[in-house]
């Protein structure tokens, strides 16, 4: 029931981005975070930006625990600083339908 968080951005501040991986590292092993892509990108269709950065977790409700603890909202503040791009919680296959249901993607909301 895996599910992910999707940081796709430009480096904006190259010099902070070895400290923004320090920093990382133990929330992302507190939280079970599980770093399966981190790399720069190009784009084969359409626009992108230059790097992209996929976590895995066991399930969509360990990576809203994640994306929304005040250990990453701290994180962010650095890597906000020094990137600009987009951060998306993604749910696998088998989550995706329960997701739906529970209103997640309702933009109405």
């Amino acid at each position: 029931m895996a599910s992910y968080i999707i940081y796709h951005y430009n480096i904006t501040d190259r010099s902070q981005i070895e400290q923004l991986t320090q920093l990382s590292m133990p929330v992302n092993d507190k939280y079970g975070a599980k770093v399966i892509v981190g790399s720069p990108v190009k784009a084969l269709e359409g626009e992108t930006y230059s790097h992209i950065v996929i976590l895995e977790f066991d399930d969509f409700d360990s990576a809203k625990d994640f994306y929304y603890s005040s250990e990453h909202q701290e994180i962010s503040v650095l890597r906000n600083k020094i990137t600009s791009g987009w951060v998306t919680i993604v749910p696998g296959e088998t989550e995706t339908q329960r997701v739906v249901d529970a209103g997640y993607f309702d933009t109405r909301s």
